[in-house]
């Protein structure tokens, strides 16, 4: 069964953040991610909107967890932080 990432973004270094993003982007393809979302423009009905938001459809679980798992995206996770504060979740789906 398909899984996804949502994962909820602000940004406080745009510079750092859109360096982050390059690096994990290239490497979804290798756990067969793909965007299902990716919109920096969003309403909160509820709750408080984030700068970004994302949502990533793998495969399934074991292949949306190797993806964040991979040492290079905890790396590059490693080198982002304080330049962003991130919520995300991985979720199974149809």
């Amino acid at each position: 069964m398909a899984a996804y990432t949502v994962i909820r973004t602000k940004v406080h270094d745009p510079v750092a953040y859109s360096a982050f993003v390059q690096r994990v982007t290239a490497l979804m393809p290798e756990f067969g991610g793909e965007f299902a979302v990716r919109a920096d423009r969003c309403v909160a009905p509820e709750g408080s909107a984030p700068d970004i938001v994302v949502i990533q459809r793998f495969p399934d679980m074991g292949s949306a967890q190797a993806y964040y798992d991979h040492p290079e995206y905890q790396e590059a996770l490693s080198n982002v932080r304080g330049a962003c504060t991130r919520e995300v979740v991985i979720v199974e789906g149809v």
